[in-house]
This record gives structure tokens, sequence and C-alpha cells, in this order.
């Protein structure tokens, strides 16, 4: 659990995304939590489809799945390492509630 601390990647080139100048910017923000690479590194991601496609009903489904970034990148990004968390359903996009 601790494959993006330790791994070496060629200088601007990204196979994980721990490779990501966000990901840098988030230790310099939390270096607290960045000294701890046995923490869990999780992201959370959603993509919307349409069951019925743009001529049908409008109704749509997000799934919102989570997975693993401490794991090397074969396994963060394959199936078995992915779990859906919940599917958002509903007659629009969901948005943001301010």
């Amino acid at each position: 659990m601790t494959w993006h601390a330790n791994h070496q990647t060629k200088e601007e080139s990204m196979c994980h995304p721990s490779d990501i100048e966000a990901w840098r910017h988030y230790h310099r923000t939390y270096p607290n939590f960045a000294a701890e690479s046995h923490y869990v590194r999780l992201g959370l991601c959603m993509d919307g489809f349409a069951p019925y496609g743009q001529y049908g009903r409008t109704y749509s489904y997000w799934p919102v799945i989570l997975t693993s970034y401490n794991l090397p990148p074969e396994m963060c990004m394959s199936y078995e390492y992915m779990f859906l968390t919940m599917v958002i359903h509903g007659l629009a996009n969901p948005v943001v509630s301010t």
C-alpha cells in the first residue's frame, strides 16, 4: 500500500496519479499527511449516462466509483480494485446544492 511513495518515474512522465503536480501540491500543503506513506489515498469519480439515449425519456444514472491510489497503476486502475459506492439516478444530472 506504499507503492505511490516508493516508485521512480522519469521526469515529465506520468504513469500514476502521484506523478502529477496536484499530488505534489497537496503534499506541500499538508506535509504531516505526506510524511505517512501508509495513509490511504482515495479517488472518487463519477460518470453519467442516459439508458434510453438522447431520443428516449430524460432519465440519467450516475455511478460513483471509489479507488485506492496507494496501489500500483496496474492494480488501482483495474476493476477488481474499483468499488461502486452508489448510483445516483433521477430525471436530470446531479447538481451541487448551495
